[in-house]
């Protein structure tokens, strides 16, 4: 009953975006929120971008930590993207 078969994940698209590691400043907000983030990235503004998808990146996987966070301007320039990584990709 129930199946519970393995997730498989899809290639969706490729975009360019900047990542980095979070300061310890920022693990340490990231932490006090519950986050288990440790990479940012930085992209052009998407509507079709969630926190149910996955980022890969030199070889690593990535969850989405919550929702995208808007540019402080318009909300559609840019988003940024917590990340946390897994290992079972």
């Amino acid at each position: 009953m129930g199946g519970g078969g393995a997730l498989i994940w899809e290639h969706v698209l490729t975009l360019s975006a900047a990542f980095e590691p979070l300061s310890v400043k920022d693990m340490l907000a990231a932490q006090a929120a519950s986050s288990e983030a440790k990479v940012r990235c930085t992209l052009r503004y998407r509507h079709d971008v969630d926190s149910k998808m996955r980022v890969g990146h030199r070889g690593r996987m990535y969850e989405i930590d919550g929702d995208p966070l808007p540019d402080a301007n318009s909300g559609l320039e840019y988003m940024t993207l917590m990340l946390k990584e897994v290992t079972n990709g």
